[in-house]
């Protein structure tokens, strides 16, 4: 069985936890040291089980713990080559690191990752497909757009994690700058809701047991907006049967169980530099 917690998600840290019977790994780590561990602790999680950690991109609220505490805890970080040489000369890359190119799959802490390339402004930006046995979660927390490639990754998976950031009225209606609207607005910025409600329509299948949306903006989006367009669009959809998530800053959600009948053996652990 594989169990997803999720620590926080919004534009101030994202962080989750998928754990099974042989280990745990941590995606993303937008918050500091401390913050990850009292989070974690608040859903009853042991950092000791934690064999790895995943990165989406470098943006500060994905990355902000990363070299503290995978260091603290002796535990790999697993990243783009190129996100790891963007850190490695600031200065936030921990010490040991597993380089990976998105399309390459790779396994650790009893899953198989498969990283994709997503639409984002960083350097070089993923999404995650992670599976344990016959259970896959899809994450896709930052991307301006949902191509070909990242329905194909996201399609038939048992949870599903996709960002639902702004509503775009607000977003024009707001005081922040052109630029910054045109940013978000941008093929390589967020994921509307309008957006992330059609699309869910290509990627949810009868497996799919568990829908969390990502990412919402504090300023210019409202949870009760998106909770009323999801809601229409499942039932639209009859998928009222899955376990459907609004994902915030500041109260983590787990674990929630996800049925797994063939469980996988870790196949080998990697070697971290």
């Amino acid at each position: 069985m594989v169990k997803l917690s999720v620590l926080g998600s919004g534009s101030r840290g994202n962080a989750l936890v998928l754990s099974c019977e042989t280990g745990a790994l941590i995606v993303d780590m937008g918050f500091s040291r401390r913050e990850l561990r009292n989070r974690m602790a608040s859903l009853g999680l042991d950092p000791g089980r934690l064999r790895a950690a995943l990165l989406t991109h470098e943006h500060d609220d994905h990355s902000k713990g990363c070299r503290v505490f995978c260091d603290e805890l002796g535990i790999p970080l697993c990243t783009a080559a190129s996100t790891a040489d963007y850190l490695r000369r600031r200065g936030k890359l921990p010490g040991r690191v597993l380089e990976f190119e998105p399309g390459h799959d790779f396994q650790i802490a009893g899953f198989e990752i498969s990283p994709f390339a997503v639409q984002h402004d960083a350097v070089c930006p993923v999404g995650f497909v992670i599976r344990h046995g016959s259970c896959s979660v899809g994450i896709a927390t930052d991307l301006g757009d949902v191509n070909a490639l990242v329905k194909q990754r996201l399609r038939d998976c048992s949870a599903l994690i996709l960002e639902s950031n702004y509503d775009a009225k607000m977003l024009r209606d707001s005081d922040r700058q052109l630029y910054l609207k045109r940013r978000i607005l941008g093929r390589h910025g967020h994921l509307d809701n309008v957006v992330a409600a059609e699309v869910i329509g290509e990627l949810l299948t009868a497996r799919t047991s568990v829908l969390m949306l990502a990412h919402l903006s504090g300023e210019c989006n409202d949870p009760g907006l998106v909770r009323a367009l999801f809601e229409r669009r499942l039932a639209e959809l009859d998928r009222n049967d899955l376990r459907f998530e609004i994902l915030s800053q500041e109260h983590p959600v787990g674990p929630v169980e996800l049925e797994d009948e063939s469980p996988a053996q870790e196949v080998f652990a990697y070697a971290a530099n």
